[in-house]
């Protein structure tokens, strides 16, 4: 996205200078009216819209757990009441990855500006996702920034170490798969291919995973063959990522997502832990009811919830309660929308959302680490199978012949 140096008047009349990346002038100009200011004169920052070599970008990309320390050194100095502007500029100077190094300058420069913190975050889309920038949005919002700022530390690291485990758990079978490919290979090129002439010369038939392997050498030695089941596996790769993209592609991925075995519970755990935590901070921070569901809408990560937190928000302005609204939907799990019943009965909602977002970040710690420690087997499993198949294949011709010179 192109950047742009302007010069604009405040509301006070007061004269401002400062740069700010946005598609067009004219893109441009929206944005500083949104931040109450009136663009005087836009030229092009040509000086920071330097020619990006893909490669050197690729290893210079941020990484999860640069934003992560981010994340964390901003939050404490948030907390301990250090300004915005100034904690950015303190966290610039810890940073050794030049690429996030200038993105975070760029922000500093745009909140010194003017701009609110998550509208200077969203312009480095590559950096903080769209979930990133709206959670930051809601404590900006409600006036808990450190808080939220520490809740995505944490969340952040808890990916992070989720990755790590699952790694882990996939050194040993991926180290299998390796050996397993490669003795597939040498069967299929070299032992399968004698194996079956010699069979022919007997006249009789090879076993059934034999036949099976031959199947699959013969096509990889069809090149014509090969390119049509390459290009139909990669036009297919691309027409999914194309409609995953769309309103209704996002949708049902979304609802795929839900339905997975293992996954699906994370996923569904994660929104609710999102929803309960975001909503009850900015309740309890004195942010009413249809603003706060407007930016926790955004912040779920799930198209399927956010449609519901639609609806809802309309039958909540017509004077239905929220619980209710969400309880109809039947995409809410009872616990959620009875604690919420509670909640509003009581006049104090933010507390039974707050309570629900502890238990339910306590069940994310208990599911990923049982998904971490099922992985493991089941792919050691799955290996186990393919090197018996394999095994099948090239020893019971063996035996077969054996019997029958002996017969």
């Amino acid at each position: 996205m192109p950047r742009f140096k302007y010069q604009a008047m405040t509301k006070a009349g007061a004269v401002v200078n400062g740069s700010l990346e946005a598609e067009n002038q004219n893109d441009l100009i929206s944005k500083l009216r949104v931040n109450g200011y009136y663009a005087m004169d836009i030229t092009s920052d040509v000086a920071k819209e330097k020619r990006k070599i893909p490669f050197i970008s690729f290893m210079r990309r941020v990484k999860g757990s640069e934003v992560e320390f981010f994340s964390y050194q901003l939050s404490t100095m948030v907390n301990a009441g250090i300004r915005l502007p100034r904690a950015l500029a303190v966290a610039t100077e810890q940073i050794t990855n030049p690429t996030f190094r200038n993105a975070v300058d760029k922000v500093r420069d745009d909140v010194e500006h003017g701009s609110e913190f998550y509208n200077a975050l969203s312009q480095h889309k590559n950096i903080f996702s769209d979930l990133y920038v709206n959670i930051v949005k809601a404590g900006e919002t409600g006036g808990v920034l450190g808080l939220v700022l520490a809740r995505l530390a944490e969340f952040s690291e808890k990916q992070r170490k989720l990755k790590t485990a699952v790694i882990s758990a996939l050194f040993y079978p991926i180290i299998l798969m390796a050996l397993g490919t490669i003795i597939g290979t040498v069967l299929m090129l070299f032992v399968i291919p004698r194996l079956s002439g010699m069979f022919a010369e007997m006249g009789a038939a090879l076993p059934m995973p034999t036949r099976i392997l031959m199947g699959m050498t013969n096509t990889i030695k069809k090149p014509w063959l090969m390119s049509i089941i390459i290009a139909v596996i990669g036009i297919s790769i691309f027409a999914i990522r194309r409609y995953s993209k769309t309103v209704s592609g996002k949708r049902n991925l979304d609802k795929f997502k839900l339905k997975l075995p293992l996954a699906g519970s994370i996923f569904r755990i994660s929104a609710m832990t999102r929803f309960a935590r975001t909503l009850g901070t900015l309740l309890d921070n004195g942010v009413l009811i249809l603003p706060s569901l407007a930016i926790v809408r955004e912040t779920v990560g799930n198209n399927i919830y956010r449609d519901v937190i639609v609806n809802s928000e309309r039958e909540v302005e017509r004077g239905e309660s929220l619980a209710s609204s969400l309880q109809k939907s039947g995409e809410f799990p009872g616990l959620v929308t009875h604690m919420l019943a509670i909640g509003e009965e009581a006049g104090k909602p933010q507390d039974m959302l707050l309570k629900l977002s502890e238990y339910y970040e306590a069940e994310m710690d208990k599911q990923l680490e049982r998904v971490s420690n099922l992985i493991g087997p089941v792919m050691i499993l799955v290996m186990a199978l393919g090197v018996g198949f394999l095994v099948a294949a090239a020893v019971l011709p063996i035996f077969e012949a054996s019997n029958m010179v002996g017969g």
